[in-house]
């Protein structure tokens, strides 16, 4: 990555977790549980042709698939109460603000360009990660292959990760409740070859989270 990039990478960063307290240790697990299954759906999942290149440009989407929130007002990312019909809306919208961002970013680069790709990843990753397998989400209700991989694997995991963590609004699920609210659909339905390999991983996804809990402990003793 060069470094202009990356410096503009971690301004953006840092503009996500300065506006939501709960976005640093959402967007970091997002990107390891995601690491974490590409490597299975790689192994297991030849059908995809997901390339090292390609697992790497989708795990650090991953860390910027929720950065169109710094478009949301605070009162309505803040809200600790249910959003009511129009608020929700305005949220939704966080998906075509970030790719708006990220589309914006990619067209003053040459598409020779290193980075053309990566920035492309991020925007269909911002885009499409709320798409449901079976067309029930959003910003389209897109299908099945309709939805790019790339958002289907970061989707996953970003509902995982927001069931298990404490909201504003909401306490956290336990790891056990989470992993079969999934696996029943109960945030929507995400595509049963993707299922399997977040069955597979589910102790390494534990794994992961309590090693996070660990440093979160001892940076705030």
């Amino acid at each position: 990555m060069q470094k202009g990039t990356g410096l503009l990478l971690e301004y953006l960063i840092s503009m996500i977790e300065s506006r939501d307290f709960f976005a640093e240790h959402h967007c970091e697990k997002v990107r390891k549980f995601t690491e974490i299954m590409l490597v299975k759906i790689r192994q297991f999942c030849p059908e995809y042709k997901l390339s090292v290149r390609d697992c790497e440009h989708i795990a650090f989407a991953a860390m910027m698939h929720d950065l169109g929130k710094m478009t949301i007002p605070d009162h309505i990312l803040h809200k600790p109460g249910k959003l009511t019909f129009e608020e929700k809306q305005i949220m939704r919208n966080h998906t075509r603000k970030g790719r708006q961002i990220f589309e914006h970013i990619r067209h003053t680069l040459k598409k020779e360009n290193i980075e053309y790709e990566l920035f492309r990843c991020c925007a269909e990753v911002c885009m499409y990660h709320h798409e449901r397998f079976d067309g029930g989400g959003y910003p389209k209700g897109l299908a099945k292959d309709e939805i790019p991989i790339s958002a289907q694997i970061v989707g996953l995991a970003d509902a995982y990760d927001s069931l298990i963590s404490e909201r504003i609004y909401k306490p956290a699920y336990g790891r056990a409740e989470a992993f079969e609210m999934i696996m029943k659909g109960e945030c929507g339905i995400f595509n049963p070859r993707l299922m399997e390999i977040f069955s597979l991983v589910r102790m390494d996804l534990e794994d992961v989270q309590d090693e996070i809990e660990r440093i979160y402990r001892v940076e705030n003793k």
